[in-house]
């Protein structure tokens, strides 16, 4: 649908053109004008002292003082060439912006101003030199460090070009020759970069190549030439090779990183926008196991959370503006192309977190790519975002975060409808198996008959049910009771050079709430990008020997759900040399039942984390408890930003320790936890979300010494904890597990997690 027909057609039309004129109006106003230098590293926009990254006005002409919004101040290199990306990148979006502005109105001063702006780039495009401050492992572009940048803002620039001379505004003929040098240079250095990527260093899948291939893709969409756009569809590192080699069957970006994910997926669908204007159906393109860009729009419904909010898995930030609005862009297209509601979800997030309440009104995506009557709202309190790239669009109205957020409205919840309730299984009947590292063939969930297959699900998250990613390594458990526990874990491929020190890390939420969500990862210019965000002890899984994992893939040994329970075994047998970790998890719809056993070959240090969001008070299970001060445990991976509080010091004989973790709101959750002797319990508290470091989050380390270790743990929501009672006896230890109604009995085989029937039932 052209842009001016939507203004006519949708309710959120008309007022986004108003709002996107008027900062336009600001642009025009104030003369901005391009810079003349280049841009250098995005990443070092970042404050060292609190870690956060740093304030960016785009309508500042020429910033030389760097804000952080705990009021720090920073002046000149790295944070002068830094801002100089953002500078660039909003440059950029203003053309594009103004190209839809014009589409919309015809209102001759927009196209003015988008025009001028292209031709500035023309000219001053060949006076960049090949950037000469860029790092050595980087690809050298001109206006800025990477030339990864330089393609994702090429793209933005030649978007913005092409919807201009879709209505009509078409250069002279001495600007057009200075267009027409600009892509002659940006062609050779975008196939240069391609082959030294793909060819020389061997590395076709990089995320790199995704997008020049995206920028090759739009100057061949430019200038008409079909047969070159053609050929690197086709060609080896070309757009179906990377489809094939760069996502995993099960349509997951191969780092395992939801935010390089969501990168490569926007540039495929760039190349699939200039595939269309070349009449080449590319939406519906497929790698060689069937990965396809539906099937990886899909992925992200399966794995968001209650509120639409996608997991921060591996490098990638917890939240930040620019990426929501990456997520706007590829979830409308997709609205827009494949017609899957189930998308919305996600949609309403993204917006709610750069718009508060106002869904698509004033949304630059909304306008260029969304269609429907549908606003943009579904009525879900999606968590707030600090807006540092744009202050104007937060003013006047309070922001919320990860940690204040209030409950969610229900009506998130039914944006589509539910799977068919799939067959009821026993809780966690694990087939029997010769070797206990077999793998159970029956590995997928059971769904509808109309639902199979991920690229074909219409599903929302609210009711999806529990899932496993064999590919990528990743498992998500829940039950239909949307306020109850939801779990997701890690265990799969380490994820390359994005990649964090993390298998079977456990994140789970409390209903709408992210009550141990993985913290995601600063700017990497900051010094906890490499020191603390990656390390093993920053994630809700074992360190042995103080030390982080090896750089490892897990596997699933078992797995079994239905729509009132799931139940996972996942095993760690390369994370650290001569020992195995195992993790089973049970999750019914009142609990979570975590079981954690470690193996060495020698006695070592072992460590079992859970960091958390929320305010924790420990009770029970110590037979002294001391205040150690403000302590560290250590000086090497990560350690050194973990301090610890208090010391609860537990035997066999201990009562139950149980942790209660409460928000501002109220009760959120109680864990509960089995005390076994020599049993050390902390609490500690370290570095928290990655988009304000500052803000610190509790957590509990539970040490032992030794070649083996056991540690079980039950979370279950509200302020009343389950009871437990180990019991050592000649056919086998047992936990028995009390929730107030029933109790059951749970024991550990070569073939997983069993429970035992009891006659004991509580009225």
């Amino acid at each position: 649908m052209k842009v001016a027909a939507k203004l006519g057609s949708y309710g959120w039309g008309e007022p986004t053109v108003d709002i996107l004129k008027a900062e336009l109006d600001q642009v025009i106003e104030r003369a901005l004008d391009i810079p003349v230098d280049p841009g250098g590293w995005w990443h070092q926009y970042v404050c060292p002292r609190h870690h956060t990254e740093l304030v960016f006005d785009p309508l500042e002409a020429d910033g030389r003082t760097f804000l952080c919004s705990y009021g720090c101040e920073w002046e000149g290199e790295p944070y002068r060439g830094a801002w100089l990306v953002f500078k660039h990148q909003a440059m950029a979006r203003y053309v594009l912006q103004a190209a839809a502005v014009y589409a919309a109105t015809g209102e001759r001063a927009y196209a003015e101003l988008g025009k001028r702006l292209i031709i500035r780039y023309s000219e001053q495009f060949p006076l960049y030199p090949v950037h000469p401050e860029a790092q050595p492992w980087m690809l050298k572009g001109r206006a800025f460090h990477q030339a990864l940048t330089e393609a994702i803002w090429a793209t933005t620039l030649l978007r913005g070009y092409l919807l201009l001379r879709d209505e009509g505004v078409l250069l002279d003929g001495a600007d057009q020759q200075k267009m027409d040098s600009f892509l002659q240079m940006l062609e050779s250095s975008m196939t240069e970069y391609h082959h030294i990527l793909t060819q020389e260093r061997g590395d076709p899948e990089n995320n790199y190549t995704a997008w020049l291939i995206a920028a090759l893709f739009c100057i061949y969409t430019v200038r008409g030439e079909s047969d070159k756009l053609k050929h690197l569809l086709e060609k080896e590192g070309g757009l179906r090779h990377h489809l094939t080699i760069a996502v995993r069957p099960d349509q997951l970006e191969f780092e395992g990183s939801i935010y390089y994910h969501v990168f490569v997926l926007r540039a495929y669908l760039i190349a699939a926008e200039m595939g269309d204007r070349m009449g080449e159906g590319l939406y519906s393109l497929r790698g060689e196991q069937g990965q396809s860009m539906q099937g990886m729009l899909t992925v992200l419904v399966r794995l968001a959370d209650q509120n639409g909010m996608l997991p921060a898995l591996h490098d990638g930030p917890y939240r930040r503006v620019p990426y929501a609005r990456e997520i706007a862009e590829i979830v409308e297209i997709g609205l827009s192309v494949y017609g899957d509601q189930g998308y919305r979800g996600l949609l309403t997030h993204v917006y709610r977190e750069m718009n508060g309440d106002n869904g698509r009104i004033g949304m630059l995506e909304a306008l260029l790519y969304g269609t429907g009557r549908w606003d943009g709202r579904i009525g879900t309190a999606a968590l707030g975002v600090k807006d540092v790239h744009d202050g104007r669009r937060g003013e006047g109205r309070e922001v919320q975060g990860v940690w204040d957020a209030s409950e969610a409205a229900p009506e998130a919840s039914k944006a589509s409808g539910a799977l068919e309730e799939p067959k009821a299984l026993r809780a966690f009947a694990v087939p029997e198996t010769s070797e206990a590292s077999e793998v159970p063939e029956a590995f997928e969930v059971p769904v509808a008959p109309e639902a199979q297959g991920i690229a074909g699900m219409d599903l929302t998250a609210a009711h999806t049910p529990s899932l496993v990613l064999p590919d990528s390594g990743f498992a998500r458990l829940r039950t239909n009771d949307t306020s109850g526990i939801q779990a997701l874990v890690d265990f799969g491929p380490h994820g390359g050079a994005h990649g964090h020190f993390d298998k079977l890390n456990l994140m789970l939420h409390v209903g709408h709430h992210p009550l141990s969500p993985d913290r995601g990862t600063v700017p990497y210019g900051s010094v906890l990008k490499k020191e603390w965000y990656p390390h093993t002890a920053g994630h809700n899984t074992v360190t042995v020997g103080g030390r982080s994992q090896l750089p490892s893939q897990g596997k699933c040994m078992a797995y079994q759900a239905a729509s009132d329970r799931s139940y996972i075994w996942v095993r760690a047998d390369q994370a650290y040399d001569q020992g195995v970790l195992d993790r089973h998890l049970l999750l019914i719809e009142d609990w979570l039942l975590d079981w954690f056993e470690v193996e060495l070959e020698e006695p070592q240090a072992i460590d079992w984390w859970f960091h958390y969001i929320g305010s924790g008070k420990v009770s029970g299970g110590a037979d002294a408890v001391r205040d150690p001060g403000t302590t560290n445990f250590g000086s090497q991976d990560g350690y050194a930003y973990i301090k610890e509080h208090r010391r609860l010091l537990m035997s066999k004989d201990s009562p139950q320790l149980d942790l209660h973790i409460a928000r501002a709101s109220g009760p959120l959750a109680a864990v509960s936890f089995v005390p076994f002797g020599d049993t050390v319990c902390s609490q500690v508290e370290s570095p928290g979300i990655a988009d304000d470091p500052t803000r610190r989050m509790e957590g509990i380390r539970l040490h032992r010494t030794g070649s083996s270790a056991r540690f079980i743990a039950v979370y279950r929501r509200g302020d009343k904890p389950v009871t437990l009672t180990w019991k050592p006896s000649g056919d086998g230890e047992s936990l028995n597990l009390s929730d107030g109604t029933t109790t059951r009995n749970f024991g550990m085989t070569k073939s997983g997690l069993k429970e035992r029937i009891l006659d004991e039932n509580l009225v």
